[in-house]
């Protein structure tokens, strides 16, 4: 802007030079003809009357006269006596329109188009030489000494705006690194660096960002290993108030149920009316077990200790396709040694899969839900890494948030998406869900195979 503008400003300054020049060629005209008619009628001042010829306009004006130019001898009254113009050589009539506008407004503005000179005879006014250029002859003379000049400029202002263009992209291009780590910061890597740059103001800023990257990655693995423990700690608390109910409470039950068996037994023998009392309490205490039993799988399944992820996840979608009696069909497919996971990480999976399958079977009004669990190399932070994944061809999210599931542990949001959240920063993993274009909703996590400070399986 500053180039274009220095250039429009000495542009103009040119046609005002150009302006001044023309008038100084006039002024050179009306002089030097001013004194061959001044010479003249000294010559005739002797006799009576000036000769019929007098002046000899186009002998004393030819040779004086530029391209364009006209020089008039005007009598006391202003009337034009003799006039003569210089031709004009098509050739150099080359001012575009718009410069011959611009030329009279700039030339104009305190600048005669015309000068004049009065001559005296026998010491009085005779009359005046007046010179001036034709208005196009002024513009091309001024177009002609401007267009080098201005095509030097214009070259010059473009050299520099392409050298302004390359010092500032070179001076800027740290800022698209700069963009780009904070893309990557947003999406969660909190791994990205920045290296050092020339200019200091930069620098600072990498510096500053360095700073708050570590500092980030320092709170989120903090913050992962608080989950972690508040999370295994409640897997260990499932885990004993499990193992409490099964050797105490349940066996308990086990041994209450055959006393009630064999009062009923007895009874039965005896044809006592006690029989029917001991059969409904044989029977609350089944169901009563039944009721235990529930809670143990829900609180720690089982076989989750004893047989591993893989069967348990099996028998999880069995039981869920026995639920949905055809409605909805749950399939699981597994890839890759997932029984090496310990166990912590175990229940972390397995009670991911129970609430998003719970969501599945309770609001996503969907024909098909699969699982897909997978071990990836070059996972997160490019270590191996466990893949999940579980979409439905159910309902969207906006949808079951409309229908006011959101309390109920969901996949979706609610409770069981904060649930499932931190089971997710406990495993130090990613997170996602969203509706799938053409309906449903997919769930996706990733965690690293190796949990720091995870305890063996």
């Amino acid at each position: 802007m500053v180039a274009m503008a220095c250039l429009i400003v000495g542009a103009l300054l040119l046609i005002y030079q150009s302006a001044l020049a023309t008038r100084r060629l006039n002024l050179e005209l009306v002089e030097g003809v001013g004194r061959q008619m001044d010479h003249r009628l000294s010559m005739y001042s002797r006799v009576e009357e000036i000769p019929e010829r007098f002046p000899d306009w186009d002998l004393v004006t030819t040779p004086l006269l530029q391209s364009g130019q006209c020089a008039e001898l005007r009598a006391k009254t202003g009337e034009v006596q003799h006039l003569n113009c210089a031709g004009l050589d098509r050739a150099a009539v080359s001012a575009p329109a718009w410069f011959a506008w611009l030329y009279r407004r700039v030339a104009s503005d305190g600048l005669s188009s015309s000068e004049a000179r009065q001559i005296f005879y026998r010491g009085t006014v005779h009359g005046s030489v007046v010179a001036r250029y034709e208005p196009i002859a002024s513009a091309s003379l001024a177009w002609h000494s401007i267009v080098p000049l201005l095509g030097f400029a214009a070259g010059l202002v473009a050299v520099l705006c392409l050298m302004t263009f390359l010092v500032i992209d070179r001076a800027l291009r740290p800022s698209k690194q700069i963009v780009d780590g904070l893309n990557r910061m947003a999406r969660g890597d909190m791994s990205v660096r920045l290296p050092g740059f020339r200019l200091l103001q930069f620098d600072r800023i990498s510096a500053v960002f360095n700073f708050v990257a570590a500092e980030l990655t320092k709170a989120n693995a903090e913050r992962a290993g608080l989950a972690r423990r508040l999370v295994d700690a409640q897997e260990r608390e499932r885990r004993h108030i499990a193992r409490e109910l099964h050797d105490e409470i349940a066996q308990t039950l086990s041994a209450l149920n055959a006393q009630a068996a064999i009062l009923r037994t007895k009874a039965e023998r005896q044809e006592s009316s006690l029989a029917t009392e001991a059969a409904e309490l044989e029977g609350v205490v089944a169901n009563l077990m039944q009721t235990v039993r529930r809670t143990l799988t829900n609180l720690r399944p089982q076989e989750l200790d004893d047989l591993g992820l893989v069967t348990s996840l099996e028998a999880l979608v069995r039981q869920y396709n026995r639920n949905a009696a055809g409605a909805t069909r749950f399939t699981l497919q597994m890839d890759g040694a997932l029984d090496g996971l310990n166990a912590e990480t175990n229940a972390h999976v397995y009670r991911i899969v129970q609430e998003a399958l719970t969501n599945a079977a309770k609001h996503a009004n969907a024909r098909s839900v699969q699982i897909v669990l997978r071990q990836m190399e070059n996972g997160v932070n490019g270590s191996d890494a466990i893949h999940l994944r579980i979409v439905d061809d159910g309902i969207g999210r906006s949808e079951r948030h409309d229908a006011g599931m959101t309390v109920t542990p969901s996949v979706g949001g609610g409770a069981g998406l904060v649930g499932i959240r931190e089971r997710v920063a406990a495993l130090s993993g990613t997170f996602s869900a969203a509706p799938v274009s053409g309906g449903g909703f997919a769930l996706e996590i990733e965690f690293p195979c190796a949990q720091p400070g995870a305890s063996g399986s």
